[in-house]
């Protein structure tokens, strides 16, 4: 590990876990005073929280290994882990509960931990794709589709058919929208870098979904790419089927990106 990444890591560990200490499973009365407290034994589990870049980097470590485990949700703030301070000693997150009981606290010792496993076939796959993803990491798609899930989002229902809806370059937001009547019921969106301009997350407004506005918003962004001879990295899983599904954008497609194994065309 080179110098600046070591640095990067110990700035990180000092703001979201500092004593670092290996402590030993005690069953707890106290431990079980919420439904969600109780967990099986032998069962890998991490206590974390998804906004975490600790507990993030700790999950794609566990699926570069191939290892399932159950993710224990904490409080928000340090000052309202009780159960976490019951359980663990500590209210500082990531923590690991391996599947002899043992708890291993903090990034480094959870690291060290996972070392010693042996990873599974996959392992190198996993990691080529966590690379390929720094795009939609980058540019926020779990941030855009929260704002889905939360009713906070831009798009409106529209009327009309997808031969009316307009689709618009809005580089300065890095997204295609689609517009109809005057409404944004659609959007496609994308980082662009070195060439290439990597779809992260495309999505149409509820009501309009299933009539071919999706197909429309796709099919538009793609042909604005080949017009200016952009590769594409296709994140997005709408935009990656829309693909597959026509051979005659297979060269549109990154060529280290294409030899991806992919789903037999129907």
């Amino acid at each position: 590990m080179n110098s600046e990444l070591s640095r990067n890591r110990d700035d990180l560990t000092k703001e979201y876990a500092t004593d670092e200490i290996v402590v030993e499973w005690q069953p707890s009365a106290t431990a079980r005073t919420r439904k969600t407290a109780s967990v099986a034994d032998g069962v890998l589990t991490l206590y974390q929280a998804e906004w975490c870049p600790l507990s993030s980097a700790v999950r794609e470590v566990l699926t570069e290994l191939g290892l399932d485990f159950v993710a224990r949700q904490v409080e928000p703030w340090p000052g309202e882990r009780d159960e976490l301070r019951r359980v663990a000693g500590t209210d500082q997150i990531p923590v690991l509960r391996a599947e002899d009981g043992r708890l291993y606290r903090g990034i480094r010792k959870i690291f060290a931990h996972l070392q010693e496993r042996e990873p599974w076939e996959f392992a190198a796959a996993h990691r080529r794709r966590f690379a390929d993803h720094r795009d939609a990491r980058e540019s926020d798609a779990p941030g855009q589709l929260l704002e889905y899930f939360r009713e906070t989002d831009e798009l409106e229902a529209g009327t009309g058919s997808p031969a009316e809806a307009e689709v618009v370059d809005v580089p300065q937001a890095s997204r295609y929208e689609l517009r109809l009547g005057g409404r944004l019921i659609g959007l496609a969106a994308y980082r662009r870098r070195n060439g290439r301009i990597a779809f992260t997350h495309t999505e149409v407004d509820e009501a309009c979904e299933g009539h071919g506005f999706g197909s429309r918003l796709a099919a538009a962004a793609l042909e604005d790419a080949r017009r200016q001879g952009l590769e594409v990295v296709p994140l997005c899983p709408f935009i990656a089927h829309y693909i597959e599904s026509r051979p005659e954008l297979d060269d549109l497609v990154a060529s280290d990106y294409r030899d991806r194994p992919a789903k037999p065309r129907p």
